[in-house]
């Protein structure tokens, strides 16, 4: 019985042995395993996590931004900085750099003890093609002498971005003031207006923003009748002729997206061109 219990001991005393042993080696490799990034969006209304979607239209004075695309460790920290890559996907871009984005840097920092970064994309709003369509970049982790890219699925990001404008809601209430939509017609507004949204019906308290809704409507009937008056009353933007005795509009910080004022022989009159080929005029 007594060498049975010293068996049983013994027995005890190994496995304490084994599992320590293991846990030491489980803690080795795990101290010694390559420190990883990955991007790391962690927004949970972003149905796409690996997707960015930015658009110029509201703020059509800006010839570039940037968009910040966060990018985490899985590892642990360290003092120190270290270094992190970035490569453009081909297959998938249709965003042409030079002309829709800056070039990438050679290598991206991850501060002293930190688990995140942010990649600065910066974006250009000067291709005038971007009112009409959407361009797309995709960005991949790559690995570096810091850092490698084990989590796979995890290492890709799609940026998608133009200078598209869509319809508004509550511009069919007032087409009757405003007259057909147009995204030229939609820009100069947001101009000369600025960005405000129009009730979209009367509910509520909504009735008491009419005699303001007229006001802001006639502010931009007041521009499209007159635009020699108010750019010469605006530092930024401006009206260069042209050979052909039409006019260029124009934010001075954006040079690149220009509006075509045209003359009319009928009347006599200046108008805004929008992307159809039409006069831009109200009710």
């Amino acid at each position: 019985m007594k060498h049975m219990k010293n068996k049983n001991i013994l027995l005890f005393i190994w496995i304490i042995l084994c599992l320590n042993t293991a846990c030491k080696r489980d803690e080795v490799q795990s101290y010694n395993s390559h420190d990883n990034v990955y991007f790391g969006f962690d927004d949970e209304k972003t149905k796409d996590r690996d997707s960015v979607v930015y658009t110029f239209a509201y703020t059509p004075d800006m010839e570039r931004d940037t968009v910040l695309l966060p990018v985490r460790i899985s590892g642990i920290r360290t003092t120190g900085e270290r270094q992190f890559h970035v490569t453009v996907v081909a297959q998938g871009t249709t965003a042409q750099q030079g002309t829709h984005y800056e070039p990438l840097q050679s290598a991206y920092i991850m501060p002293s003890d930190s688990g995140k970064a942010y990649l600065p994309l910066i974006l250009y709003n000067t291709d005038p093609a971007l009112q009409n369509k959407s361009v797309s970049i995709i960005l991949k982790l790559a690995a570096s002498e810091d850092f490698g890219v084990g989590l796979a699925k995890m290492i890709q990001a799609k940026v998608v971005f133009s200078n598209r404008l869509e319809k508004p809601i509550w511009w069919d209430m007032w087409s009757g003031q405003l007259g057909e939509y147009s995204r030229v017609k939609h820009d100069l507004y947001l101009i000369s207006v600025g960005r405000v949204d129009l009730i979209s019906d009367y509910s509520g308290d909504n009735a008491l923003q009419i005699p303001y809704t007229l006001y802001v409507i006639d502010k931009l009937r007041k521009f499209l009748n007159d635009p020699f008056t108010w750019t010469a009353n605006q530092t930024n933007y401006v009206l260069t002729k042209r050979s052909d005795g039409n006019y260029d509009f124009y934010h001075t910080a954006n040079p690149g997206k220009k509006f075509l004022l045209q003359f009319n022989k009928d009347d006599k009159k200046y108008y805004f061109v929008n992307e159809h080929g039409q006069r831009v005029t109200m009710n």
